[in-house]
Order: C-alpha cells, then sequence, then structure tokens
C-alpha cells in the first residue's frame, strides 16, 4: 500500500516537473523569438534610415563638376553606421570609395584615369573593402597597403597573380571581366 502510494506520489511530481519544464522552456523560445523580430525590425529601420542618408549625400554632392552615383549602402552593426560605396566621377578623373555617411569619414578610396580598368579596380579593391567595413569596425588597412603597392608600381593592368579571392578553378592572373 505505502509503495503505492510512493509511485502515485511519484508519478504526479513527475508529470507536474514536465509540464512546469515544458512551459518554461517555451517561455523562453518565446522570448528569443520576440529578441530576433525587434532586431530584425531594427536592422530593417537602421537600413531604411541609411538608404534616406545616401539619396540625400549624392543630392548634396553632385553639381555641375562632379556626379555622384550610390553604387551600394548598408547598414552596419560593426560600426553602427551606415556604410556606402560610392563613384564619384569629375573631368578626367573617376574616384571609387567606401564611406561612412554618419561620421563622413572616407574608409577605402580609389582614384581611376579615363585609361584604367576600373571594373577591375572595383571587383578587386573596392567591393572587399565595402564587404570588410560591413563586418568590422576598423578600416580595411591590408587592402589600402595592397591598392598602394599596386598604385605605386604605375600598373594600368592588374599583376599576374594578385587575385587573392579567386576560387581554385579560375586563373588568379586574369580578372573575371576578362574571362
Amino acid at each position: 500500500m505505502i509503495t503505492r502510494k510512493i509511485t502515485i506520489m511519484a508519478l504526479i511530481a513527475g508529470i507536474v516537473l514536465g509540464a512546469a519544464a515544458t512551459e518554461g522552456y517555451n517561455v523562453y523560445r518565446q522570448s528569443q523569438d520576440s529578441y530576433r523580430q525587434s532586431q530584425n525590425s531594427r536592422i530593417f529601420q537602421e537600413r531604411a534610415h541609411c538608404k534616406a542618408v545616401a539619396d540625400a549625400y549624392v543630392k548634396e554632392n553632385t553639381d555641375l563638376n562632379d556626379s555622384v552615383t550610390l553604387d551600394k549602402v548598408d547598414y552596419s552593426p560593426a560600426r553602427n553606421s551606415c556604410v556606402a560605396e560610392l563613384e564619384t566621377i569629375n573631368y578626367l578623373l573617376e574616384f571609387l570609395s567606401v564611406r561612412d555617411l554618419l561620421s563622413g569619414e572616407t574608409l577605402f578610396s580609389v582614384s581611376c584615369a579615363k585609361d584604367c580598368v576600373e571594373e577591375f579596380r572595383r571587383l578587386q579593391f573596392v567591393d572587399p573593402a565595402f564587404d570588410y567595413v560591413m563586418k568590422n569596425a576598423s578600416k580595411p588597412l591590408e587592402l589600402e597597403k595592397t591598392y598602394a603597392t599596386y598604385a605605386l608600381q604605375g600598373a594600368k593592368d592588374p599583376p599576374p597573380g594578385f587575385i587573392p579571392d579567386a576560387p581554385a578553378s579560375q586563373d588568379k592572373s586574369v580578372p573575371p571581366s576578362r574571362r
């Protein structure tokens, strides 16, 4: 008889503990879902704000002498700021840059005369700089050093073997735009 009462009490305690654990897990999961939704909503709002800031920047900085084009803009959680990839064209030069639009800081910039291979510079330098800045709060110093070395050589075309992020199947000495 006592064994039967102990068994029934253990069974009831197990049911109560199981129900409590299940309810606790559900509360935890709902709080995580709520947090994720609020984060996604906040990031969406930041991206919309960044797009508005970028459009205003382009409008303010385009005039008769300079033409500014927005190539990419996004919110960088690492910098807690708006980062844009811009193209500025004046008479003989074209500047490709990555800028923090809220601080006004130029994070990376390359210039291109009319006879340079602009698409190569964008693919090789500016796009990786934008991606780096989106994930890191610091400037892309290694990419700046690589570009400085390249620019000092006065080369118009990339040196052989210069495409560091090329897949194994791609010939590293030929830029993607020339295949």
